[in-house]
């Protein structure tokens, strides 16, 4: 494995959270979303994903591991949630 790089990505208005991820992974790792090997309900309920975020105003942040990275979504000031990926290819 390489060094780790880390990327941010905010969703737009009205993405579901689980989309966003992917879009995250595919673009940290210089791959298209649709073409990317990584299948993201492999890994994670995106039902529970897609509802985590929906009321503002929530201090939270959730971490796990997917397709070789770690991806923690944060909560900014406005409950908005920021993505981050850390590559570790």
């Amino acid at each position: 494995m390489g060094d780790t790089q880390e990327f941010y990505y905010e969703p737009e208005e009205g993405e579901q959270l689980s989309s966003a991820v992917v879009t995250a992974v595919a673009k940290a790792h210089d791959e298209n979303a649709i073409e990317q090997e990584w299948v993201i309900s492999n890994d994670i309920n995106t039902d529970a994903l897609d509802g985590l975020f929906k009321e503002r105003k929530l201090n939270m942040t959730l971490q796990f591991e997917a397709d070789t990275t770690t991806a923690t979504i944060m909560a900014d000031r406005d409950g908005s949630p920021i993505i981050k990926i850390e590559s570790h290819r």
